[in-house]
């Protein structure tokens, strides 16, 4: 009976946030298969197929068992958001199908299953923000908000990739890809720049920071992603031929923007890690590398399921970098990727061991 209540209870309040774990996991993959390490690549791959199908099957169970729950959490702002990780996912999961199998077919299944994810969710979102207050929308606006961005770009990443995959040669089918490129980058504008009021013009303190504000780097890292993917393989129809000149400066421009808040996101994750629940000397292996916190000590283990929120956009800047190189030309920009890359990759492993202690735990 206690087993029954324990898994009734997980399945009841599943959120697709968890789908973040397949997000990381995805994007590290597809980095590391670009930097040419395969067996690395391929093993988080393998991962991916227990991760994704696992929590398909808990989202599956609460819309069949818990609907009203579900419903009730769609109709909350804060939380409608977060379904958009579920989108993220799907999306990542079908790009390492063409990636590694060219499973296409099963990845435009995917496409499909997160293009219906992001209506459903956009018209929830929508709803919620058409009868927000202005003082409301103010203090909602954080780094998950960012996922309005990522999933709908992410779309236009897994379809350009498709196009790619299948051969097709329709200009208007990138264009339509590139317009929820466009869309995405749309988004960001406004919604970067209420979060920058938030954190910079707005009393914000080190107790408020939390893994989420790396999408404002993360959704950045996916248009450099996507947009780089556009210029390589986007046919466009005759006359158009200046578009793809236009897209990628627009592409270096968004990289400049996220890379510019790199230095911010590490000086906050330094000063939370090190301050949080720590009263006495700090240990010198916390000075060293705070992010060994995730996943050791007994007193000071931090994670928790938002983690994941930090290792996505560490993944995705890698292959954002890896990609804009090619489109570019820009031949130091892979130095850069080979660096950040391990320290995504050290990241990610702290983050699933501290998943599997809080596992164990319960």
């Amino acid at each position: 009976m206690m087993w029954h209540s324990v898994i009734s209870n997980g399945i009841k309040h599943f959120h697709p946030v968890y789908f973040a774990l397949v997000m990381a996991t995805g994007i590290v993959s597809i980095a590391f298969e670009a930097m040419g390490f395969s067996a690395i690549a391929r093993a988080l791959f393998t991962l991916n197929l227990v991760f994704y199908p696992l929590l398909c099957a808990f989202l599956l169970a609460r819309i069949l068992f818990f609907l009203p729950n579900l419903m009730a959490d769609l109709k909350v702002f804060r939380r409608a958001l977060l379904f958009l990780t579920f989108v993220v996912g799907t999306n990542t999961i079908g790009m390492q199908l063409v990636l590694f199998h060219q499973a296409v077919s099963l990845a435009i299944c995917l496409w499909f299953v997160a293009l219906t994810g992001w209506c459903v969710c956009g018209y929830f979102i929508l709803s919620s923000f058409i009868v927000m207050r202005e003082k409301s929308l103010r203090e909602t606006i954080s780094g998950p908000t960012l996922l309005i961005v990522v999933s709908t770009v992410s779309i236009s990443l897994l379809g350009v990739n498709l196009l790619s995959a299948l051969g097709i040669t329709d200009g208007f089918a990138y264009l339509i890809a590139g317009g929820f490129w466009l869309l995405g980058f749309a988004a960001y504008v406004p919604i970067i720049t209420l979060l920058i009021c938030r954190l910079f013009f707005r009393r914000f303190e080190w107790m408020d920071w939390d893994a989420p504000y790396w999408i404002s780097m993360g959704a950045a890292a996916i248009l450099t992603l996507a947009g780089s993917e556009l210029v390589m393989r986007m046919h466009l129809p005759p006359g158009w031929a200046g578009l793809r000149e236009i897209v990628l400066w627009m592409t270096v421009l968004v990289w400049m923007i996220g890379t510019l808040w790199i230095p911010y996101l590490l000086f906050m994750d330094t000063r939370k890690l090190t301050r949080k629940g720590i009263s006495a000397p700090m240990p010198l292996w916390i000075t060293i590398c705070p992010w060994l916190r995730l996943a050791f000590g007994k007193d000071y283990h931090v994670y928790d399921p938002a983690a994941w929120s930090r290792v996505f956009p560490m993944g995705m800047y890698t292959a954002a970098l890896l990609a804009l190189t090619n489109a570019s030309g820009y031949g130091f920009l892979a130095q850069i990727a080979q660096y950040w890359g391990w320290f995504a990759l050290l990241v990610w492993l702290l983050t699933v061991i501290g998943m599997l202690r809080s596992v164990i735990a319960q």
